[in-house]
């Protein structure tokens, strides 16, 4: 179900990206209330609240990336570790 609802709220926002007619707020309000959405992500599309709109679909928006410092003890390594820096995602 998951899947299904997220894959119709990107569809709706790609055409509304698409359309500049749908950039005026009557046209956007009118389009959300068209759509297959359920009710709760009509109200929060309609009401710009990203946050609520975030936990509906179980979006993880936080992206974390940290560089180690590479310890040059280890001089047998190869590849990535090999560097002064490795990323760790």
């Amino acid at each position: 179900m998951k899947e299904a609802k997220t894959s119709n709220i990107i569809q709706l926002l790609a055409r509304m990206g698409q359309d500049a007619s749908l950039q005026t707020p009557a046209e956007f309000e009118q389009v959300i209330r068209e759509s297959e959405l359920s009710n709760e992500l009509k109200q929060s599309l309609i009401n710009k609240y990203a946050i609520s709109l975030e936990k509906q679909l179980d979006v993880c928006p936080d992206v974390v990336c940290i560089m180690v410092a590479h310890d040059e003890e280890d001089e047998d390594s190869t590849g990535i570790e090999s560097s002064p820096l490795s990323i760790v995602a």
